[in-house]
């Protein structure tokens, strides 16, 4: 066997020791750990991976993830809300069918809840990305399907019991959900401080025009393989490329857009393929309290005059007052700043076939108005007691009419305004700046970029060097089994020489 030969056939073998150490399943009393990277579950067909997700230097989440993407694609998280350290952390699965992740304390911070005492056969990840524990004759004692997070994959339901949520990179919850309401329709809610509100479908239309079927005795939705959606309450999605072999996801991503994604399998990207909003700016509570959602021409958050931002880094935080406007106060006169073409959604009364006179009286009489909209050609007028959902757009209908006190400077300048084909504003965390573009997609920031690379290259760093020491190991075992003369030439030497073969012959 010559040496080419030979660091050939333990390539080969190292290979598949890597390939080996994902596993197809998981028996009971044994368990996934985090400090080894390779050590996961993958489905058969190799589409998903499951095991401990990097989210932060040393914080990691017990995941399912699909396995060739350009970027990683979590579709299940099990404790995103207590991630676990990056030394001594494992998930186990227990005989009685309980999967537990434990931190490196070994203090449980997630179990997945298997009442029953039958006894556990295996956990597995199949095809579907669907994560199952199995009983004794293929008894399906729990899985991941039936406990989604933000996202539906093909052939798996939305019940009464289940809702999707919004979650940053970080796997961070965010404040919208997608789940049956009272009357068992499919519809999109901001959870905000233990109040849910409807921005989706328009909660102001009624039911003939959502084209829905409310109080059914049957509540399911369930995403085909096809890309075509369907839910008991007559809510209908249809993918642009609708169609077989092609891998899909329904999202509901971080901005509180629902959107179905399609894999372009040669690049590993996703493509959008339908969205419950074409507008992202028409989600509800975008930019928070006291923001107005933009074009610029991308979705960019501004201030309402006389309002400065919170937190630049969140801009779902909103803005902040720089006057006091209470109930309180006796004497304060009070103006009004025109917001052409904006509104904000929600939080009103509507008073119809009156004059924008009389509008103004109207909320000037009522300590709790913040601002009105007015609609010149119908003579309707909106009270704001809160200015949530701000959006500034030429095609809306009217006008918001800001209540300020008159002793507040406030420059025509400062009224933000849509700029749809205007120049792109970057993003400046100043709290001075009139524009903050926001990440709605919260796409990884360089940093993170940066980190995950350190991560990559030190993975194959490490691969080189175990490579290195096998080759030159075997190298040895073999010539001495074969009692090779050697004339001038150390087995360190021949293993080096292999080596330098090797990465010629490859690269």
């Amino acid at each position: 066997m010559d040496a080419y030969s030979t660091s050939l056939l333990l390539l080969t073998l190292i290979h598949l020791l890597l390939r080996s150490s994902a596993r197809e399943f998981l028996s009971p009393g044994s368990f996934l750990s985090v400090e080894d990277s390779s050590d996961r579950l993958h489905s058969p067909d190799g589409t998903f991976s499951c095991g401990f997700n990097n989210i932060s230097q040393n914080a990691f989440v017990f995941s399912i993830w699909f396995s060739n993407t350009a970027e990683k694609t979590v579709v299940w998280s099990a404790n995103h809300l207590h991630p676990v350290y990056s030394w001594g952390s494992q998930v186990m699965l227990e005989r009685d069918g309980r999967m537990v992740v434990k931190d490196y304390d070994g203090q449980p911070v997630w179990e997945n809840g298997v009442n029953t005492s039958s006894n556990a056969e295996q956990a597995q990840l199949l095809d579907t990305g669907n994560l199952i524990v199995k009983g004794q004759g293929d008894i399906i004692l729990w899985q991941s399907f039936d406990s989604p997070t933000d996202t539906l994959l093909p052939n798996q339901n939305i019940t009464v019991g289940t809702k999707l949520e919004s979650s940053n990179r970080l796997l961070v919850p965010g404040h919208y959900s997608f789940h049956f309401d009272d009357e068992l329709l499919l519809t999109l809610f901001d959870d905000q401080k233990g109040v849910s509100f409807i921005y989706w479908p328009n909660p102001f239309i009624n039911i003939w025009r959502k084209q829905r079927h409310s109080f059914n005795t049957t509540t399911i939705g369930v995403l085909d393989s096809w890309g075509f959606f369907l839910g008991s309450d007559n809510l209908t999605i249809k993918a642009a490329d609708w169609g077989l072999e092609v891998m899909r996801r329904l999202t509901l991503d971080y901005d509180g857009n629902l959107r179905l994604y399609s894999l372009d399998k040669p690049n590993g990207r996703w493509s959008v393929t339908w969205m419950a909003f074409p507008q992202t700016c028409f989600v509800r509570g975008l930019c928070g309290m006291n923001g107005i959602c933009v074009y610029t021409p991308r979705p960019a958050c501004a201030c309402a005059p006389g309002h400065e931002i919170i937190d630049p880094s969140d801009r779902s935080k909103g803005c902040m007052p720089k006057f006091n406007l209470s109930c309180g106060g006796h004497g304060q006169e009070m103006n009004f700043l025109k917001l052409p073409s904006t509104d904000f959604l929600g939080y009103d009364r509507k008073i119809e076939l009156v004059s924008l006179h009389a509008c103004k009286q109207i909320c000037l009489s009522d300590c709790t108005c913040k601002g009105f909209s007015y609609w010149q050609g119908e003579g309707s007028c909106y009270p704001k007691s809160s200015l949530v959902g701000g959006v500034a757009n030429p095609q809306l209908p009217g006008s918001i009419y800001l209540k300020l006190p008159k002793t507040l400077q406030v420059s025509k300048s400062s009224i933000p305004h849509s700029q749809p084909s205007g120049p792109r504003y970057g993003p400046n965390c100043s709290a001075k700046n009139k524009y903050v573009t926001a990440d709605f997609l919260d796409k990884r920031k360089s940093s993170q970029s940066g980190s995950q690379y350190s991560y990559f290259y030190g993975f194959l760093s490490a691969i080189f060097c175990a490579e290195v020491i096998l080759v030159a190991l075997g190298c040895w075992f073999i010539l001495i089994r074969e009692h090779r003369q050697l004339t001038g030439v150390w087995p360190a030497e021949v293993g080096y020489e292999m080596i330098t073969n090797h990465f010629r012959r490859y690269t």
